[in-house]
């Protein structure tokens, strides 16, 4: 575990908030968390997080396997 103290909290000039944030973009963008865990640790919603991404121009991770899945679900869904 990892303890970020208040003293180095104002150090960067970031609120316990905003470090959250800042570490979950970093983590995602790099891919090193998946998007439920980056949006989790930026305590944030589905939406708020996607919101926040597109703010920091940081796409989303969408490769052709997760197309190929998309495409063949919207095969199954009923008219």
């Amino acid at each position: 575990m990892v303890n970020i103290t208040n003293e180095m909290l104002t150090q960067f000039q970031l609120s316990e908030t905003e470090f959250r944030r800042e570490m979950a973009l970093w983590l995602f963008a790099n891919r090193k968390i998946s998007f439920g865990a980056a949006r989790r640790l930026a305590e944030l919603d589905t939406w708020q997080f996607q919101e926040l991404l597109d703010d920091r121009n940081i796409p989303l991770h969408y490769d052709v396997d997760e197309y190929l899945t998309d495409l063949k679900n919207l095969h199954i869904l009923p008219a």
